[in-house]
C-alpha cells in the first residue's frame, strides 16, 4: 500500500513539499489541504494584481488539472480543525477525519486585526490571500483615499500598489521612522524616499487610535494628536503570527510557532512542520522573535520537509533571508540581524555609491550576523548564504571583492544550469545571454530574471 503524504497548507513550503515528493516517490499518495480559494500562486505578486499590472489567471502558477496530472490530490476551501497525531488522523470542519502516515503543517501565517476601536467596520481589508486581494480589487473603482497601518511587507506592498492605481494613500509611521524593528535609520530614511516619491504620504509619529464612520462604511483613521485622516479604505499590513489554533491539545509542541528540530520534525515522529509556522530551534530574529517570515525560507523548507517526510537526509538550511521585496521599482533586502547597531562586539560596515544604492554588513565577534542591501540585487544570494554560515570578516571581504562594482550588464561566457525557485525545475542559461534579461520557466510558467552575484549566475522571480 502507497504512502499517504498529508499536507496541511499550499502556499510555498506546502506546494514546494509536494512537488518534491511526487518527483521523488512516483507511487505515493500526495494530498494537500488548503483553506485557500484557489490553487498555488506567489504572494510577492499579489500587488502586481492588484496593481492591475497582472490578471488572476497570470497570478496561479498551476491550474487545478495541473495537480491532476502530477497526482496530487488538492482541497480547496477545506478547513482542517485538529490535528490527532495518535491516530495518525486530520480532522475537517465537516467532522471527517483523513489518516497520514506522514503529515507537514504549512499553514503559513495569520495578520492580526489592529487592536483599536472600529476594526470591524466595512472597508477595513486585510491583505492575507489572493480572494481578499480579488475582493479588494473589486472595490477599488469607489476609493479614492486610503491610510495603511503597519509597516510590514504587506503594508509596503499596498502602499505600492494602491498609489500607482492613482489612490491617494497615506501610510502611517507610528514611531520617528520607518520600520524600525527591521531598518537601520540610513535604511529607513532611503526607503521613506522612495515611498514619498511614488506618491505615498508618510504621517510620522502617528499611531492609530480608532477607525471611525458608519457601521457598513469606513471614513477615516482617529490618530493619537485627534486628528482623522479621511479614508474609503483602511488596508491592514501589521504583525503577522503562525497559524497554530489547529494544534491546540493535540501535544504538538508549540512556542510562538510549530517547535521543530532541524530536519523539520516536530516532537512526534511523522509530523513536521515548514515555512512562516515553523519555529526552528536557535534561530532567533534581532527583535526577539523567533520566525520570519519570508518566502525564500519557506520555499527551501519546504524541499527539506519533503526530503524528511521521505526519510532521507538532506543538507541542513543556509538561509538567513529575513526580507526579499522590491518597492516602486527598488530591491530591498534584509538578511539576518542586519539592522543590528554598532556597540560592544558588534561592528558595522556601511557603502554608499548613489541615492538609492546602501549595502550594510554587521559582523558580530568578527563573524557575519546580518545584512541590509538596498537598491541592487547584487550579492544578497551571497551575503544570505555568507550569514547563515556565520562566515568570518576575511571570508566576506574576500567575497566581497570578487564581486567588485556592479557593472550594468554581463554578457555570460559560458553556459551553467540552476534550478526554477518556484517549481525547482533544471533550466539551462546559455552562453551569450545578458544579466537582466528574462526567461520562461516551461514547467511553471513563471517569468525569471538571470543576475549575476559577481562569481555565479542565478535565477530570481521575474517583475512581468
Amino acid at each position: 500500500m502507497s504512502t499517504h503524504f498529508v499536507i496541511i497548507g499550499n502556499g510555498a513550503a506546502g506546494f514546494r513539499a509536494a512537488k518534491s515528493i511526487r518527483r521523488a516517490d512516483g507511487d505515493a499518495h500526495v494530498s494537500i489541504i488548503t483553506e485557500e480559494a484557489y490553487p498555488f500562486y506567489l504572494r510577492r505578486q499579489l500587488g502586481e494584481f492588484l496593481a492591475g499590472h497582472l490578471t488572476l489567471p497570470e497570478v496561479l502558477f498551476q491550474s487545478r488539472n495541473a495537480y491532476r496530472r502530477e497526482r496530487i490530490d488538492l482541497f480547496l476551501e477545506t478547513p482542517i480543525v485538529r490535528i490527532d497525531p495518535a491516530a495518525h488522523d486530520v480532522v475537517f470542519a465537516s467532522g471527517q477525519r483523513v489518516r497520514y502516515d506522514r503529515l507537514l503543517v504549512a499553514t503559513g501565517t495569520r495578520s492580526e486585526p489592529p487592536a483599536i476601536p472600529g476594526a470591524e467596520r466595512r472597508g477595513v481589508a486585510r491583505f492575507d490571500t489572493l480572494a481578499a486581494a480579488v475582493q479588494m480589487k473589486e472595490t477599488l473603482g469607489r476609493v479614492r483615499r486610503a491610510v495603511i497601518l503597519g509597516e510590514g511587507l504587506i503594508g509596503l506592498t499596498l502602499a505600492e500598489s494602491l498609489a500607482v492605481r492613482g489612490i491617494r494613500v497615506t501610510q502611517l509611521v507610528p514611531e520617528g521612522r520607518f520600520w524600525p524593528a527591521m531598518l537601520d535609520e540610513t535604511a529607513s530614511t532611503l526607503v521613506e524616499g522612495v515611498l514619498e516619491a511614488g506618491g505615498v504620504e508618510l504621517v510620522r509619529g502617528a499611531a492609530a487610535t480608532a477607525i471611525v464612520g458608519a457601521v457598513d462604511q469606513v471614513a477615516g483613521v482617529q490618530i493619537a494628536d485627534g486628528r482623522t485622516l479621511p479614508a474609503d479604505l483602511v488596508a491592514c499590513g501589521g504583525r503577522r503570527r503562525p497559524a497554530v489554533e489547529l494544534l491546540e491539545g493535540c501535544g504538538i509542541e508549540v512556542g510562538r510557532g510549530i517547535r521543530v528540530d532541524a530536519a523539520l520534525r516536530t516532537n512526534q515522529p511523522d509530523v513536521f512542520a515548514a515555512g512562516d509556522v515553523a519555529e526552528l530551534a536557535g534561530a532567533e530574529d534581532s527583535d526577539g522573535d523567533t520566525t520570519a517570515f519570508c518566502w525564500q525560507r519557506a520555499w527551501a523548507q519546504g524541499g527539506l520537509a519533503a526530503a524528511g517526510m521521505l526519510g532521507r537526509k538532506a543538507e541542513p538550511l543556509a538561509e538567513a533571508m529575513r526580507i526579499r521585496t522590491v518597492i516602486f521599482g527598488v530591491d530591498l533586502a534584509v538578511i539576518g540581524r542586519g539592522n543590528l547597531p554598532a556597540g560592544g562586539d558588534v561592528e558595522v560596515f556601511e557603502f554608499r555609491r548613489e541615492p538609492n544604492l546602501y549595502r550594510r554588513l554587521v559582523f558580530q565577534s568578527g563573524l557575519l550576523a546580518g545584512a541590509i542591501v538596498l537598491g541592487t540585487a547584487e550579492l544578497v544570494h551571497e551575503l544570505n548564504r555568507l550569514t547563515a554560515q556565520r562566515a568570518p570578516r576575511e571570508k566576506v571581504e574576500h567575497a566581497m571583492g570578487l564581486a567588485g562594482e556592479p557593472t550594468a550588464e554581463v554578457a555570460f561566457t559560458q553556459t551553467f544550469a540552476a534550478h526554477c525557485p518556484i517549481c525547482a525545475a533544471e533550466l539551462v542559461v546559455h552562453a551569450g545571454t545578458r544579466t537582466g534579461s528574462t526567461m520562461r520557466c516551461p514547467s511553471c510558467n513563471v517569468n525569471l530574471a538571470i543576475g549575476w552575484d559577481g562569481r555565479r549566475g542565478w535565477l530570481d522571480v521575474g517583475r512581468l
